[in-house]
């Protein structure tokens, strides 16, 4: 069972101060005494991908564009589109490892997955699909993507005219 202490949001080192010495070490003492090992994880609160970005591509996304898509008459599955979307936007990055039989150096390419992404990555490349997907295959996806999902801070952003497929770019 996992057990969290809480999840709390940090933007300054004041915020930091005071949820570390209010709650958080007081939590780790008593957890500590009582004989429970315990783990700790800071990480920066735009890293990972949300359950909301993923079930968005993986449900809606990707599914109405493997229901509606057809490419010279065919459709196919929803992974055949994952996978070619994931190549065509993402790609592929070079890995060196060692072969522990003859110890050279080997090199493979290695697809990019969308759980590398972070949130604002991850958002648009959502954009991407879904704008790629109105322009060249005429499916425009039901549901967009709800605004917290969305980067606050990108420079310009992009639509899709629902009518035209055409992509609109908005400062």
């Amino acid at each position: 069972m996992t057990d969290i202490l809480n999840r709390v949001e940090l933007r300054t080192p004041e915020q930091a101060r005071a949820a570390l010495t209010s709650h958080t070490l007081p939590w780790i003492g008593e957890q500590l005494k009582q004989g429970r090992e315990l783990v700790a994880e800071f990480r920066l609160l735009d890293d990972d991908i949300t359950d909301k970005q993923r079930a968005y591509l993986n449900g809606v996304v990707l599914k109405e564009i493997a229901l509606y898509a057809r490419v010279d008459g065919q459709q196919f599955a929803m992974e055949v589109w994952k996978e070619w979307y994931r190549a065509e936007f993402l790609g592929f990055k070079t890995v060196t490892h060692t072969d522990p039989f003859t110890g050279k150096k080997l090199r493979r390419r290695v697809r990019i997955s969308t759980e590398d992404l972070g949130v604002r990555r991850m958002a648009e490349y959502i954009d991407r699909v879904i704008a790629h997907a109105a322009k060249v295959l005429g499916v425009a996806v039901s549901e967009p993507l709800p605004p917290e999902l969305r980067p606050s801070r990108r420079k310009r952003r992009e639509s899709v005219d629902p009518e035209t497929g055409e992509v609109l770019e908005h400062a």
